[in-house]
């Protein structure tokens, strides 16, 4: 009986990734930590092995937790989202705006504004042609930038945004449909010169490292209800198109750095700023007390001596 409880316990853990990772990870300490230490601690004796083991496992997990919290790997916090900072309805058949949440400056810059292109049906020539007629000032967007629908942000705010319209009641689920030219951006750190030649780019790069406050990030995304297409019977779904009569709904979003101190430190890089941090000052400690014991055992040398 016994050895069937074994035989079935064994045969858990061999199938629960939980046992297993934790098997593997507590073995993994055991053989590394444990076997540096046993190294150590032959040649220069238990106490001094294990302070020396220490400063050395601290060592590596600070300068670890500077890779993590340079390029936001390994224990990271939360990722930043965005959250809903305005819905603004604009009415293009009798002008009236109607705001639906508090009003926020860049948000009127961008009220009623829209960037039509007529005339091109392939998509990329369109985006191309939209970037080129806001570049020559025929658009007065307010200081805000236009995204094309490539823009990798722009898709991260749109679904965003169609979760804001769906839960504030704004549009059902299939009524509405974003604009090919919808998508817009505010603030944020420059970005990087697409032309510039290296040196540029490398300037950029040091530049906005020693920025160390972020400026308030906004996202806008334009969307308008859709004309009613009937389905023909054999025949596949019409596609979508945009009522250009209906009002202009255009929601604004502001990125949530999280964390305690969003405007410095986003929420993903305080866990392993902490992280490092912590280690430092163990690895401080550890070098400390190796420190004054090679200190204490050189007076005692000199004192026999």
């Amino acid at each position: 009986m016994l050895s069937e409880l074994s035989l079935l316990f064994i045969d858990g853990i061999g199938f629960d990734p939980f046992f297993r990772g934790l098997l593997s990870v507590l073995v993994a300490v055991v053989v590394l930590v444990g076997g540096t230490y046993l190294l150590v601690a032959t040649n220069t004796g238990a106490r001094q092995g294990f302070l020396l083991s220490l400063a050395g496992l601290f060592g590596w997990m600070f300068i670890m937790g500077i890779v993590w919290t340079t390029y936001g790997l390994g224990w990271v916090g939360d990722a930043p989202q965005w959250e809903l900072a305005e819905i603004n309805v604009d009415d293009a058949a009798d002008g009236d705006d109607g705001l639906l949440f508090s009003e926020i400056e860049p948000a009127q810059q961008l009220a009623g504004q829209t960037i039509v292109i007529e005339g091109i049906d392939d998509p990329d020539l369109a985006q191309a042609e939209a970037l080129e007629a806001v570049e020559r000032g025929d658009v007065d967007l307010g200081g805000w930038e236009y995204l094309p629908t490539s823009d990798a942000l722009r898709g991260e705010a749109q679904a965003a945004a169609d979760g804001f319209i769906q839960e504030n009641d704004v549009f059902e689920s299939g009524d509405y449909i974003p604009l090919q030219f919808g998508g817009f951006g505010f603030g944020g750190k420059e970005k990087r010169p697409a032309d510039g030649n290296l040196a540029e780019q490398a300037w950029h790069k040091v530049k906005t490292s020693a920025q160390l406050k972020h400026p308030d990030k906004y996202m806008a995304i334009q969307v308008r209800s859709t004309i009613e297409q009937p389905t023909l019977p054999g025949e596949a779904p019409p596609v979508a198109t945009a009522d250009e009569e209906a009002k202009l709904v255009t929601v604004i979003m502001k990125l949530d750095r999280g964390g305690p101190i969003p405007s410095y430190l986003s929420g993903l890089r305080f866990v392993p700023t902490v992280f490092t941090i912590a280690n430092a000052a163990l690895f401080a400690a550890c070098a400390l007390a190796l420190h004054n014991r090679d200190r204490r055992e050189a007076e005692i040398r000199a004192a026999a001596a």
